[in-house]
């Protein structure tokens, strides 16, 4: 009559066991910068506008630095979104 207590504590204990080993989702990819976000939230013909602004360098016709919600400031994030156009263009 003992093995019953002894195996649920057994099985709860492997169970516990087996919970604080599973990695947390999305631990192994890196995550976006806001900048990274503004990207891939824009559609297909707002890219093509941000890289043709970016390929132009023409200050007559800035880059529209998209809005999104970030802990930096504008400026921060506009250098930010000019990094990811640079790799992206």
């Amino acid at each position: 009559m003992k093995r019953a207590p002894v195996a649920v504590a057994a099985l709860s204990s492997a169970a516990l066991l087996a919970g604080c080993t599973l990695e947390e989702p999305g631990t192994g990819n890196p995550t976006r910068s806001p900048a990274e976000a503004a990207w891939y939230e824009s559609g297909a013909a707002e890219r093509r506008g941000y890289c043709a602004a970016y390929d132009a360098h023409d200050p007559q016709q800035p880059i529209n630095v998209p809005a999104h919600r970030s802990d930096r400031t504008n400026e921060e994030f506009a250098d930010d979104f000019y990094e990811v156009l640079k790799d992206r263009c």
